[in-house]
């Protein structure tokens, strides 16, 4: 039934890519010109209204559970990280299973139960809140929003993808986790026609996102709901009763999005946040995500194994002819083609396995991405074809051991990569492709060749940047248990294709803790069933797993587990959650330095997940801080000074020849890691050179040796250390322990704090024999009031050392020869605005023109300078962004920082650290394949995106914006755009596999 044949004679293979093949571009669509299949953007002219008015609470229409609060409850068990009281309680009522919810903030516990869990005061208080109901009501699936004969024309007309809580006003609220942004029901409603040929087609909606319960309605009638804000689905609409089609006939489809509750604890968003597709196809065909080339060669076999996965709705038993065929575009290898025959029953799915031979074939890898093109065909008895499917292909030869970790193709080499959070100043949780691919260039610029997907799987865009880059990947299910092995079989078959990915994880740290056995299991058993060779682990001890990924472990307890575990692969999952800003630098580098170090045990694969690459919303702790302070990159996308670190240490210190190295040429780094006028003591300063020179104000301080070290070298500016407060006898809010170095005495705490620029606060105590010495940069009048009568400190008075403007640090090689500087000048008065375009740009490897495709996006920086030019680094001038001319509309602004309360969809935001961020979005769409039938399909044709016919773009002209602030000189930018598909973001990152430009980090002054 299955032989090697000549590639099918009429079928059209789009050449895809290969990294070392410049010249090649990607095809707009997976679709083959001659099949049926058709792929429609369903993104633009979506009617939105906020907020569940006039149409109930949150919840899936009954919330009326008793109050239990203090009852002990039987027979519950774990249910995922719900965060606070109404996360736990809506979670349940939207199962039907659930009779009795309870949760303690505390601790982030959710326990559920069904009919059989009993709940009295007599039993041991389980949890402080609760609630139990004696019988579960039907969802609810009337709402007035919903029917087809609504008139929603006042409601907003916007484009998707769209975030509708980051739109929100900041909050101060008890809910610290999500950002202080309120979360709310809302409803989407989107009106369109059906061509009349379409008739006699399956016909669908793919939406890759909605968060977080989403319930659909075709024409009123409601159809599903879908209640994992992270994985994709489907809705079928040529099923619906009423379906109509032609030009004069009007469907709707209606979307409420429930986003009041999730599992996370940091920001989530709320509504379609990802991208729509309309798609069309025979009634054979291949099923959503049904395709799979595995990337894994098999060792044994030598060949290519692939799997896929076919339908019928038509009548009868039809015989079809299902193909294969891997291309190669550098033509190093003769196209191959495998079929295979097969007898089609209606309402039956079938699998189809083919092997492939594997000779000859290129290996994927961080250094050579190189990736092939297969397509697969299917082909009726009387030669027709009936649908086709395109996709990316890499393959590789990975291997896990207990004893030396990981290889890949042979290689061995250490893990060095980040955790991420999925959201971006401005925009939220919607965030346009080309600032993804911003974050994956700037991951491979700090030497991070390892994503990890945390703690969700992510959009599909992504995923094909890091096929394309070569950066492996950890793919993580967000909820854990027996209710959502359906989750985890989505995410694995969605992403199974990926070479990039060389992990499938279930879970997340005390989640991974809180189940049974059984539930391990049944994870596994639901990713090894889709792609049987590729590892399973999680951040988190559960069962049932290839790889133990440990989340900030320390040395010894990675030794520990090696020594009763040595056949068990061990990973740094995560670690190292050091908080730093750009303007409240707060000393890092040993944190990072430490909490790496496990990762560099011989039998440790690695550290994969620095926490974080990038700020985020969400998880800011306390009031009136609203994002996180762990990135390395700020909200804004703007770097801090201690992401150098990894400069130095995992780009510069890293041989160049290392498997897991990125190939990109070795920087040479010199960086101060202080302001000017914030520096009491000492300057500290990274340096790639053998030797490192400070000048203040002109003078040279001195020249030292940096022995190779990858730390900051100290120079210490003279004068006395005054600490003139005494904050002895009271306790200190804020400050932090000091654990790198042993420290015993009073003397010795001080010193360490002098040494600090960002330490303000030192104080000294002996606890039962244990010496403790802590330090911080806090207010010692509001929190150093508390008693404590074994304390002793001081505190600094006045302001740090005045005179200071100007601070200049020169690297020198082992020949005495400079190889590197970097300047820094004091605050001066601010006199103009000066705008610069980081996204799209050859400095951050995103090109040099925005794509006209109605999706992609610009980042503008606006940087406050003084009247030599020089950045005002203290600067808070509230910026104005506004378009000039071009099809661009601003969609979202920030400034990186924490504490700052505008909201992100404003067209001003004050200025931090001298910088502010405008988001440009394009709103011509002259590029996307198949936008001619938007024109036939989309009911409406106003709003934000203009969609023009192929052939007819009239509006190529580049964008102009401008920032301005009362009082300054106002500044403007040229944005270059596009009407060609090679510049689209996915073609961009080809061109960009070795970007020889990138110096977004080297010239970044902020």
């Amino acid at each position: 039934m299955m032989g090697l044949v000549m590639p099918w004679h009429g079928q059209l293979v789009v050449v895809l890519l290969l990294a070392a093949c410049a010249g090649c571009m990607v095809h707009d669509a997976n679709i083959a010109p001659e099949s049926p299949r058709v792929s429609v953007p369903f993104d633009y002219r979506w009617r939105f209204q906020f907020g569940p008015s006039p149409d109930g609470a949150p919840g899936p229409g009954s919330t009326d559970f008793k109050d239990i609060s203090g009852q002990g409850c039987t027979n519950i068990e774990h249910n995922p990280h719900r965060v606070t009281p109404t996360d736990c309680m809506l979670a349940c009522a939207y199962n039907q299973d659930c009779h009795v919810w309870l949760q303690d903030s505390k601790i982030r516990v959710c326990y559920h139960g069904g009919v059989d869990s009993k709940c009295s005061p007599s039993i041991t208080p389980t949890l402080p809140a609760g609630g139990q109901r004696s019988s579960v009501p039907p969802l609810r699936t009337s709402y007035e929003n919903a029917k087809q004969s609504l008139n929603d024309n006042s409601w907003d007309l916007i484009d998707v993808p769209h975030d509708f809580v980051v739109a929100g006003n900041f909050k101060n609220m008890s809910d610290t986790h999500h950002s202080y942004l309120p979360r709310n029901v809302s409803w989407y409603r989107k009106s369109f026609h059906l061509p009349i040929d379409w008739k006699g087609s399956h016909i669908t909606v793919y939406f890759e996102g909605v968060f977080h319960v989403a319930q659909i309605w075709v024409n009123g009638q409601y159809v599903q709901m879908h209640t994992c804000g992270y994985t994709g689905f489907t809705v079928r609409l040529d099923n619906v009763t009423g379906i109509l089609y032609g030009n004069d006939s009007t469907n709707v489809i209606a979307v409420r999005v429930d986003a009041t509750f999730g599992s996370g604890h940091w920001y989530e968003g709320g509504g379609i946040y990802r991208r729509t597709h309309l798609i069309r196809t025979n009634p054979i065909h291949f099923t959503h995500d049904g395709v799979f080339i595995s990337p894994e060669v098999n060792v044994t076999t030598k060949t290519i194994d692939v799997s896929v996965e076919l339908e019928s709705f038509s009548t009868g038993s039809p015989k079809v002819l299902v193909s294969c065929t891997i291309s190669d575009p550098a033509g190093a290898m003769s196209n191959i083609t495998a079929k295979m025959a097969v007898t089609m029953e209606a309402g039956h799915p079938q699998t189809v396995r083919i092997a492939i031979p594997a000779s000859n074939i290129q290996l994927w890898s961080i250094k050579k991405p190189y990736l092939y093109e297969a397509s697969v065909v299917i082909e009726g008895a009387d030669g027709s074809i009936l649908d086709t499917h395109t996709v990316s292909v890499g393959f590789r030869q990975t291997h896990w051991s207990g004893a030396s970790g990981f290889s890949m193709n042979g290689n061995a080499f250490k893990f060095r990569g980040f955790s991420h959070h999925n959201s971006f100043t401005g925009v939220g949780t919607a965030i346009p492709d080309r600032i993804h691919l911003f974050r994956a260039q700037a991951s491979r610029a700090v030497g991070g060749s390892f994503w990890r997907m945390s703690h969700n799987p992510y959009l599909p865009a992504l995923y094909d940047f890091l096929d394309v880059l070569g950066i492996i990947s950890w793919d993580e299910n967000r909820d854990y248990g027996m209710e959502y092995v359906g989750a985890m079989h989505d995410m694995v078959k969605r992403d199974r294709g990926h070479p990039s990915i060389v992990v499938w994880s279930y879970c997340n740290e005390v989640e991974c803790t809180q189940y049974n056995k059984q539930t391990g299991l049944s994870f596994r058993a639901a990713a090894k069933a889709l792609d049987p060779n590729r590892a399973v682990g999680a951040n988190g001890g559960t069962d049932g797993l290839d790889v133990q990924g440990i989340s900030h472990g320390s040395n010894a307890s990675f030794i520990n587990f090696h020594k009763s575990n040595p056949d068990m692969p061990l990973v740094l999952s995560e670690c190292c959650s050091c908080q730093t800003q750009r303007m409240n630098r707060i000393e890092t580098t040993t944190c990072m330095h430490d909490q790496n170090s496990p990762g560099l045990l011989p039998y440790v694969a690695g550290s994969l997940g620095v926490w974080t690459l990038f700020d985020y919303y969400g998880e800011s702790h306390e009031w009136p801080s609203v994002t996180s302070s762990f990135g390395n990159f700020d909200l804004a996308g703007f770097p801090k000074p201690h992401v150098y670190w990894y400069v130095l240490n995992w780009m510069v210190m890293i041989d160049s020849l290392d498997k897991g190295r990125p190939p990109l040429p070795v920087p040479d780094v010199t960086r101060i890691l202080d302001l000017p006028n914030l520096i009491y003591h000492s300057v500290a300063v990274l340096s790639s050179g053998a030797e490192v020179e400070l000048s203040v104000n002109g003078k040279v301080l001195g020249r030292q040796p940096t022995h190779g070290s990858g730390e900051p070298v100290l120079f210490n500016l003279g004068g006395e250390c005054v600490f003139a407060v005494n904050v002895s006898g009271v306790y200190c809010t804020g400050l932090k322990r000091v654990t790198e170095v042993n420290v015993t005495t009073p003397t010795e705490c001080k010193a360490i704090c002098c040494q600090d620029n960002d330490c303000s606060v030192w104080q000294f105590s002996v606890w039962k024999g244990t010496p403790f010495c802590s330090t911080g940069n806090v207010d010692p009048t509001t929190e150093c009031v508390k008693p404590n009568k074994i304390r002793v400190g001081g505190a600094r008075s006045g302001h740090p050392k005045s005179g200071i403007h100007d601070l200049k640090a020169v690297s020198y090689d082992s020949h005495g020869h400079m190889t590197s500087s970097h300047t820094l000048h004091g605050a001066k008065d601010a006199a103009a605005i000066v705008l610069s375009l980081d996204v799209p740009s050859q400095s951050t490897g995103t090109g040099s023109a925005l794509a006209l495709d109605g999706h992609d996006a610009a980042l503008v920086r606006a940087s406050v300078v003084d009247e030599s030019g020089a950045l005002a680094t203290y600067s808070t001038a509230n910026i104005t962004f506004r378009v000039l001319s071009g099809p661009a509309r601003l969609i979202g602004v920030g400034n990186g920082d924490d504490n700052c309360h505008q909201n992100a969809k404003s067209d001003h935001v004050p200025a931090y650290g001298g910088l502010a961020r405008g988001i440009f979005q394009v709103t011509t769409d002259c590029v996307s394949e198949n936008r001619d039938y938007v024109l036939q399909i989309d009911a409406e044709h106003d709003g934000q995106t203009k969609v023009y016919p192929p052939g007819n773009c009239t509006e190529v002209t580049a964008i102009r914006v401008q920032g301005s602030s009362p009082g300054l000189q106002s500044g403007s930018l040229i944005i270059p755009v596009s009407s060609s598909a090679n510049d689209l973001p996915l073609n961009t990152a080809i061109k960009s596999v070795f970007p020889e430009n990138y110096t977004y980090l080297r010239d970044f002054d902020g």
